[in-house]
């Protein structure tokens, strides 16, 4: 058999062996999603993808799994160094998640409240990023909503410091309690109090501050008291 006949059949073994691979939509591969069944391309086979920073395109069955991105991670078309270009990406990616992921540990104070993202950003980090640089994004920066029961939109957003978050939370409630006034974050220092679960027992609605301050399970509580 001719060394020209041998590559010919390999490159059809190798076309065969990919056609067969098990694809299915709504897969991942890191920061792909398949949206759709493989599609034949002048005679080699492609899966349509969607990349977590918006792009959809088309790459080629033998590209994967070693493939996991569109490559936004090693381009981007706001001039930011990679490293930055991927902090941004979380700053994206955390607020969707704190917006639509019921099983993200700030849900309850974001999605469970109705706090969305606009459509422009939830559906394209690319738009999201330009309109962060164009407003003076850096690392050292947190993104801010000017109206606490709004969006996360172009109109209500800023970028402020870490200090300067920390002082506007809404979260940052202050609880008088045996003749003292301290905020959560105190009051779980001095009481050894997880402040996530605080912050839970005033979502759900309770304002006695010896139930949010209770060192223990409310069950036993109820239990005591009844």
């Amino acid at each position: 058999m001719s060394r020209d006949r041998s590559k010919s059949y390999s490159f059809l073994f190798i076309q065969e062996r990919v056609r067969l691979m098990n694809f299915t939509k709504g897969q991942r591969f890191g920061k792909l999603k398949i949206l759709e069944e493989s599609k034949k391309i002048n005679g080699r086979y492609f899966q349509k993808v969607r990349c977590e920073c918006g792009t959809v395109r088309y790459i080629r069955n033998d590209r994967f799994p070693k493939v996991t991105s569109c490559g936004c991670g090693r381009r981007n078309k706001v001039n930011l160094p990679s490293g930055e270009y991927e902090l941004l990406f979380n700053v994206w990616r955390n607020m969707i998640q704190r917006c639509y992921n019921k099983e993200s540990d700030r849900y309850y104070t974001y999605g469970a409240r109705g706090i969305t993202v606009c459509d422009e950003w939830r559906n394209n980090f690319r738009d999201f990023a330009k309109w962060a640089v164009d407003n003076g994004w850096t690392p050292k920066l947190s993104i801010e909503r000017k109206d606490h029961d709004g969006m996360y939109c172009p109109e209500n957003c800023t970028f402020i410091t870490m200090a300067e978050q920390a002082r506007n939370k809404t979260n940052n409630v202050l609880i008088e309690y045996n003749g003292k006034t301290k905020c959560v974050m105190e009051w779980c220092e001095i009481l050894n109090l997880n402040p996530k679960t605080v912050y839970k027992r005033i979502y759900d609605g309770h304002t006695e501050p010896s139930v949010i301050l209770h060192q223990g399970d409310l069950r036993e509580l109820r239990k005591a008291t009844n």
